[in-house]
């Protein structure tokens, strides 16, 4: 076959790449008809990355000092706690995916202004679909940039006979180009969705794209010199996001990835997630139980007087130790004593869904999942997937994107960050109590991480904010669980117990760059500490 492409020569050879990439449909059979773009762009949506499962069996969750998976797999979370990440191996590895996924963005967006249309009603389609489209490239860029730092910019459809050998840009002109994109996506795209479009980029998703990326490229990760302005910047931007008034915080935490639409909702998946049911389903109830939450976690659940479990009149028992927590924390974490389908989980050891210490369905933390999963659905006696939909950008995160990036550009936190702060914590449904007065920097620095750990727990973000913050050698050196013990009556001891160490290197904070693709574009050097 290498033969025959070669004889006929690169023209023919990009022809067979275009065709592919069109579902076997010509460029002008699927350009020439907006419907048939509208397909194509459908196609660039599926390309959108799977924050809750990349791969098998991997989650973020469990490669973070969130969760532990209960098996281990070559291509598990393992290959980050243990340190076995390489150019060579990488299990989720996505550069080549993504920009797959940016050729066939960019052949769009050089095709779309082409397209014919018939009325009034895909004139408006035929702008939206554009903005979508920046928007789409903007982010494979931005989840480019998240994974390995700086990456070559290719804002067009490449061609064989072109240079293949493209250097990074830099950190300055990556971020510019994202940003550049949601800029071009915001101008273009309607604030909200007819439900027949439930699902595609809105204005707010673009600003909210925006405002993330500036908060990554000005977290430490990115700006080790912790440049001022970059922060402001990342401030003012989520706050344009917050100055729509389109979105507002949703107290019904247990019911946020079971529903279509929402307050809080700004980009949303229209996938239903039928596998999760069975992947985190506890094992008495015929699930794998794939995630298990570490103490780890736990113990950054405040009290629901607004104190550590271990600071001074917080009123933690030892003997009952998830006794009067942030309300979240029953919400998202299954333990000992946890009301699950109106059955009573058993988490204790020689309880149904016991601590064990063998590899296997049954916990090894001593604790389940809880968030993400449907109530409603079963596996036992009938199978019922319930409702999963994947949540990409909600307006929580917006709240305490602002809040940290205002914090760092301020020299003490101002009302503006207590308020950002305080309205997802003591939202309705939540009802926290507000941050205490008189804060300084540091202290609401680390409120506000604490906050974010608690709030987007599982959700994909602090395998991201571990990195971003480069505190990986501090928070994944060890992987901690609670061993509960049936004293009879009802009664229970539990002890905190030592799992597993981990291992983490500063360099693990960016991906490599795969080694593959080093040997097709010479001129791509690695990230530090994979050479």
């Amino acid at each position: 076959m290498l033969g025959v492409i070669t004889f006929s020569g690169c023209k023919k050879f990009d022809e067979y790449l275009d065709k592919a990439e069109t579902g076997g449909l010509s460029e002008t059979e699927v350009f020439g008809d907006y419907v048939q773009t509208e397909r194509y762009l459908a196609n660039v949506y599926a390309q959108l990355l799977n924050d809750w499962m990349p791969s098998n069996s991997f989650t973020y969750a469990a490669a973070s000092d969130e969760a532990k998976c209960p098996v281990s797999y070559f291509n598990g979370p393992q290959v980050f706690t243990r340190g076995l990440i390489s150019p060579n191996h990488n299990p989720i590895d996505a550069w080549a995916s993504l920009y797959a996924a940016i050729r066939k963005v960019n052949r769009f967006i050089e095709k779309i202004d082409a397209v014919p249309v018939k009325n009034a009603t895909q004139v408006t389609g035929k702008s939206r679909m554009k903005g979508e489209a920046y928007f789409l490239r903007a982010y494979f860029y931005a989840e480019l940039h998240k994974r390995y730092g700086t990456v070559p910019i290719v804002d067009r459809v490449l061609q064989i006979s072109d240079n293949l050998n493209i250097p990074r840009n830099s950190e300055e002109e990556l971020v510019r180009f994202i940003v550049d994109d949601c800029n071009e996506a915001s101008a273009i795209l309607p604030t909200v969705h007819t439900s027949a479009n439930i699902g595609r980029a809105t204005k707010g998703a673009a600003m909210m794209l925006k405002a993330r990326v500036l908060l990554y490229a000005a977290s430490l990760l990115h700006n080790p010199t912790s440049d001022v302005q970059k922060w402001q910047r990342a401030a003012d931007a989520a706050e344009e996001v917050m100055k729509l008034n389109l979105y507002q915080v949703d107290g019904d935490y247990a019911g946020l990835f079971h529903k279509r639409t929402a307050a809080n909702i700004i980009f949303q998946s229209t996938l239903n997630n039928t596998s999760w049911v069975k992947q985190m389903f506890v094992p008495s109830q015929g699930g794998s139980g794939w995630i298990q939450p570490l103490q780890n976690l736990v113990d950054d659940y405040e009290m629901s007087n607004g104190l550590k479990p271990d600071e001074t009149g917080s009123g933690y028992d030892a003997n009952k130790p998830y006794a009067n927590r942030d309300p979240r924390f029953a919400a998202s974490i299954i333990y000992n004593g946890s009301k699950w389908r109106e059955n009573t989980i058993e988490t204790f050891v020689n309880g149904l869904d016991g601590l064990v210490s063998e590899e296997g369905a049954k916990t090894l933390t001593g604790y389940y999942l809880r968030k993400l999963l449907d109530e409603n659905g079963s596996l036992t006696p009938d199978n019922k997937p319930g409702d999963h939909f994947w949540v990409y950008m909600r307006y929580e995160e917006t709240l305490l994107n602002f809040a940290e990036a205002k914090n760092e550009a301020l020299t003490n936190p101002d009302n503006s960050v207590y308020d950002a702060v305080n309205a997802v914590r003591t939202r309705v449904g939540i009802n926290m109590p507000a941050l205490p007065a008189g804060l300084t920097k540091i202290q609401m620095r680390e409120r506000i991480r604490r906050e974010r750990r608690v709030e987007l727990a599982f959700e994909g973000f602090r395998f991201w904010d571990i990195k971003r913050w480069r505190i990986g050698k501090s928070v994944m050196r060890e992987a901690r669980g609670m061993r509960a013990l049936n004293q009879g009556g009802g009664n229970f001891s539990y002890t905190p117990f030592l799992i597993e160490s981990r291992i983490y290197e500063d360099a693990f904070d960016l991906y490599p760059i795969p080694q593959s693709e080093r040997n097709k574009n010479t001129a791509l050097d690695q990230n530090n500490g994979y050479n």
